[in-house]
């Protein structure tokens, strides 16, 4: 299956022409081969079950029900263009790259808008890669698995880590079968700008505090390395993970110390880049909101305020 990636250059309008595309929805029919079937009106075989079809190559994208709205990946990025375009008034004075991700032949879409003159720096020579950025992200899908979102968070460019957040607060989600279209408004893109700010106040603060190896161990053990389906506190997959986790804090250890800073991005290291033999899209979204539960956690409050 074909994945499009694109990088624009300080062009927030320039939509990747691989999200562009139009999808036709066809009916399924069921068909039975006994003999007292045959003569049954094909009207009475159709069944609430649609499949999306690409028009331009044939594609299967999704079956879905009838309530299931197809709603166009480009579109939902125009629309968040022009809020950002609505929010700045000086939006040509703003260095911004954006990336259009269109993955498995166009069963999902992820768009990443980069802020890249809004950073704040995180040591005070200011070296180029010791900062955070702000960025927008879209997901869309059609093939159910994800619905509508846009999310406002941050990259740290030394690592390319995305910075996870406790809550979810500035995140827009709708369901594709919600009548409603999504909404996102000049305010929401506005609280992204200060919380972005509220970050740096946080890793800052993160980088004083130091920390016990005993109790990073702890905090992962009970957290990102749990498997709470089995009921289990630590099992082969755990393993795994702590494996993992060690050789990432043992690399950021070694630049910010024992602090809760290199905790929160070995955390976040594990989210954003992981090793896996599944789609690494699917495995970073679903780790992002580990951490986020992490972070929600009493483990992480006494490491963090203890």
């Amino acid at each position: 299956m074909q994945t499009n990636t694109q990088i624009q250059q300080n062009d927030l309008l320039t939509i990747d022409p691989s999200a562009y595309f139009e999808v036709d929805k066809k009916q399924l029919f069921y068909w039975s081969e006994r003999e007292e079937d045959i003569a049954i009106d094909q009207e009475d075989t159709a069944v609430n079950r649609y499949a999306l079809v690409r028009k331009d190559n044939g594609k299967l994208l999704g079956i879905h029900s009838d309530d299931y709205i197809v709603r166009p990946y480009s579109e939902l990025a125009e629309k968040v263009n022009q809020v950002i375009l609505d929010a700045v008034p000086n939006i040509d004075q703003w260095k911004i790259t954006t990336e259009d991700h269109v993955y498995a032949d166009g069963k999902k879409f992820r768009r990443n808008i980069n802020f890249w003159n809004q950073q704040i720096y995180l040591d005070s020579n200011k070296h180029a890669n010791e900062c955070i950025i702000p960025q927008v992200r879209i997901y869309s899908s059609l093939d159910g698995q994800w619905g509508q979102q846009i999310m406002f968070s941050s990259i740290y460019m030394w690592c390319l880590n995305g910075m996870v957040r406790p809550d979810w607060t500035f995140t827009v989600y709708n369901k594709h079968s919600s009548k409603q279209d999504i909404t996102y408004s000049v305010a929401e893109f506005r609280n992204g700008l200060e919380s972005h700010q509220e970050m740096g106040d946080e890793m800052f603060k993160m980088m004083q505090k130091k920390v016990k190896v005993n109790d990073v161990t702890e905090l992962f053990r009970k957290t990102l390395a749990n498997n709470r389906k089995r009921n289990l506190d630590i099992d082969n997959n755990s393993i795994i993970v702590m494996r993992d986790l060690d050789s990432l804090w043992g690399k950021y250890v070694a630049k910010y110390g024992n602090t809760v800073f290199a905790v929160y991005q070995t955390a976040t290291d594990w989210a954003t880049h992981p090793i896996t033999r599944g789609a690494v899209y699917n495995v970073s979204r679903k780790r992002e909101k580990q951490v986020a539960d992490m972070m929600s956690s009493d483990y992480w409050e006494g490491l963090y305020n203890g």
